[in-house]
Order: structure tokens, then C-alpha cells, then sequence
């Protein structure tokens, strides 16, 4: 058995005394205290909120249509090392520059630190579009058989594009398209109406006053389109709009 003196026991009691409230104090210091990775994390802007910056200001430019909306947005360089902005954060785009299809959208921050940052991003219209259901031939008479309803991005349809199946009703192809094309007015034609050296009726009108005479086509036309006819009577060419088999309509 130990036997400790008394001066002993008070001893060991104030360096056990000592030790803990010590070891307090290192915890509470610890707690109060920030690290620096963590302190400059926090001065640190946040990446995302420069997206979800970019992602508000390209989904308010948009107009609204018959469209769906999808913008992707190409994410700045995790690197990047910006001042934490003190103000809202501002959203812009150069002067003339588009807001769909590729953009380049500005960010930026007046203080405590001024900084801009570009970020690329993409908004993409997707609609649905007429293409066609399979290889089709020059001349083909269009009907909706022959085409099918495709999403497409339409920021991308340069040439344009067609939606609605009375589009291509009756509509003649003026030259052969592959498969899933997207077709569009430029590659329609309406059907031949009046076909060359075809007999048809002239008809003019003034002030009230309808005169018909006999003409010959002397260039096919469709039904709307500008043909020159040859009047029979006088034997003069004038121009005319076709306005159905057979039926031209001329100024007098």
C-alpha cells in the first residue's frame, strides 16, 4: 500500500487542476478559430452561383414560343480564385451579341473587389419539325405519309423549317433529300397549274368591267406564280397570275 503526504496529494491535485483547465481553453480556441483553408474558402466566390447567375439571365432573354427551353452552361475553371462579390452579381452580353444557340454571357462584381468573368453557354429551341420519312426523290408530290414529326434545335436550322402538315400538302419537291432532313420552303415548289403552249382563258378586269379572252401559256406556272400568255387575239404577250388550271389573270 502508497501512502501519499498531504503536500502531495495538494500538488498532484493542482496539476490535474492545471492540465484541464488547459485543455479547456485549447478546445474553446480551437472552436473560435477558423483555418485558413476554410477562411479562404469563404472569401472565395462561389462557382455555382456565377452559373445559376448566368442560367436567370439567359432564361429571362428568351421569348416565349411554341418551344421548349434548354441552356447548358459550360462551367468556369474549378481553379479560378475570385473575391466573394459583396452586391448581387450582374449578368450582360455585348452589344448585338445573341442569346441563343452558343453565347458568351459576362459576369460581373463591383465590390469589395471589382472582377468580370465570361462563361460560354448554349440555349438550345426545341421544337418539333417536319423531316422526311424516308429517302424522297426530286418530284416527289408531298403528303404527310412522306414525312414525320422530328425535335429538333431550331437555333441551328439555318435555312428554316417547317411545323405544320398543310405546309407540304400537295407541295412538290424541287430536289432529293435524304432521310430525317429537315425540310423547309426552299426546298418546295407548288405543283405545275398551267403548263407551256396550254390553251387557257385570259381574264382581265377594269373598273368593275370582266373581259375574257383565249391566250396560250408560253411558260408553266404554278398557282400564284407569274407566267407570260400570248393573247390570240392580238397576238401580244403579257404577263399574268396563274389562278387555276387553265385560268389567268392579267392587269388591263
Amino acid at each position: 500500500m502508497v501512502f501519499l503526504a498531504a503536500h502531495q496529494v495538494r500538488y498532484i491535485s493542482a496539476s490535474v487542476t492545471s492540465g484541464f483547465w488547459r485543455l479547456i481553453f485549447l478546445l474553446a480556441l480551437m472552436l473560435s478559430c477558423t483555418s485558413p483553408v476554410q477562411a479562404q474558402m469563404e472569401t472565395l466566390q462561389s462557382l455555382a452561383a456565377i452559373e445559376q447567375t448566368v442560367s436567370q439571365y439567359l432564361q429571362e432573354q428568351q421569348i416565349t414560343g411554341p418551344y421548349q427551353i434548354e441552356i447548358t452552361i459550360t462551367s468556369p475553371d474549378p481553379r479560378l480564385r475570385l473575391a466573394a462579390c459583396a452586391d448581387p452579381l450582374e449578368a450582360f452580353t455585348s452589344p448585338g451579341q445573341r442569346t441563343t444557340g452558343a453565347a458568351v454571357v459576362g459576369v460581373r462584381c463591383s465590390a469589395p473587389v471589382a472582377w468580370t468573368i465570361y462563361v460560354q453557354a448554349n440555349v438550345a429551341l426545341l421544337k418539333r419539325v417536319l423531316t422526311a420519312g424516308r429517302p424522297l426523290p426530286r418530284g416527289t408530290v408531298l403528303s404527310r405519309a412522306d414525312v414525320e414529326l422530328v425535335e429538333q434545335d431550331i437555333t441551328r436550322l439555318n435555312l428554316g423549317y417547317l411545323s405544320d402538315f398543310k405546309e407540304i400538302d400537295g407541295m412538290v419537291l424541287k430536289r432529293s433529300v435524304a432521310s430525317g432532313m429537315v425540310l423547309h420552303a426552299g426546298l418546295l415548289q407548288a405543283p405545275i397549274t398551267i403548263h407551256r403552249g396550254e390553251k387557257v382563258t385570259i381574264l382581265g378586269q377594269l373598273d368593275g368591267i370582266e373581259v375574257r379572252m383565249e391566250g396560250r401559256a408560253m411558260t408553266d406556272g404554278a398557282k400564284g406564280e407569274l407566267i407570260r400568255v400570248r393573247n390570240l387575239s392580238s397576238g401580244r404577250d403579257v404577263e399574268g397570275v396563274v389562278l387555276a388550271p387553265g385560268l389567268v389573270q392579267v392587269r388591263l
